[in-house]
């Protein structure tokens, strides 16, 4: 069994860090939103010091949290996510962020009334094992983005923890492992082969595209909006990858990729037809 082996649906909607246009990405709130709006839900995971894989998009805390005003607690000058541990990143709140700058404008256009963010407040980091086991989110499928961490004591070990994890809350079947390092997604394969992996590319496409996804055995290519193209489309899908395009929330854009044959869609914007 594959990840895509989930959907009966050939036009994948993802929730693109949970609902959040509608919520701070990357939290409970974002991802409970996000129910009923699309297949799956995307995340994005950093270490903690710890070696514990957190839910967040940044490897900085001073855009989604409060950390700025509560590092002096800790004696912590620094605002990366893998300087803190997670008893650490736990006191911080991951939701006022979304109250303090609208980020796409939802709030001034009256979509989402700010009641409705208050009353979720605050928002706490969440670990991937919370996000896989809680009880609102046990079922659906996720893509967990493992982000880059080159440079950082986490990057020798951060793979393997995610395989722990995944194995350990029986989600194998259930969780897509995607990013930007495709060294993670060989480790991956090599550690646990039944758990499925895609590959993400932001500006060009590897040399020999078709072969070099085969050679690293990935269920499914994520290349962004603005670099691909029909026939990109249609060689990897009759190669049998799946083609998952990030981040389009343009309705009549993600009608005419699924028309070329992409899988799936990552959207702030869930809606299923």
């Amino acid at each position: 069994m594959t990840f895509f082996d989930n959907f009966k649906s050939s036009r994948l909607i993802a929730a693109h860090r949970g609902y959040r246009s509608k919520r701070p990405e990357n939290t409970l709130s974002a991802f409970r939103a996000s129910i009923g709006h699309c297949h799956f839900i995307e995340l994005d995971l950093q270490m903690s010091n710890d070696y514990i894989p957190v839910v967040i998009h940044d490897s900085s805390l001073e855009r989604t949290s409060n950390a700025k005003v509560k590092r002096h607690q800790f004696n912590l000058h620094s605002l990366k996510v893998s300087d803190w541990t997670l008893l650490q990143l736990k006191t911080l709140d991951f939701g006022a962020w979304f109250l303090d700058t609208d980020p796409f404008a939802t709030l001034y256009n009256k979509k989402v009334a700010p009641e409705e963010v208050m009353r979720e407040l605050p928002q706490t980091i969440m670990t991937l094992e919370e996000v896989l086991l809680h009880p609102a989110l046990c079922k659906i499928p996720i893509n967990i983005e493992i982000k880059d961490h080159k440079g950082r004591k986490q990057s020798k070990n951060v793979a393997e923890t995610v395989i722990e994890v995944v194995n350990r809350t029986n989600s194998i079947n259930r969780v897509l492992i995607s990013s930007f390092n495709h060294d993670y997604l060989v480790i991956v394969k090599s550690f646990a082969p039944k758990i499925s992996t895609a590959a993400l590319a932001e500006n060009s496409h590897p040399d020999e595209l078709v072969d070099y996804l085969r050679s690293i055995e990935v269920a499914a290519y994520h290349p962004a909006d603005e670099i691909v193209d029909r026939d990109i489309i249609r060689r990897l899908r009759a190669a049998g990858i799946g083609v998952n395009v990030y981040t389009v929330n343009c309705k009549e854009r993600q009608n005419a990729l699924f028309a070329m044959g992409a899988t799936a869609v990552f959207t702030d914007y869930p809606e299923l037809a």
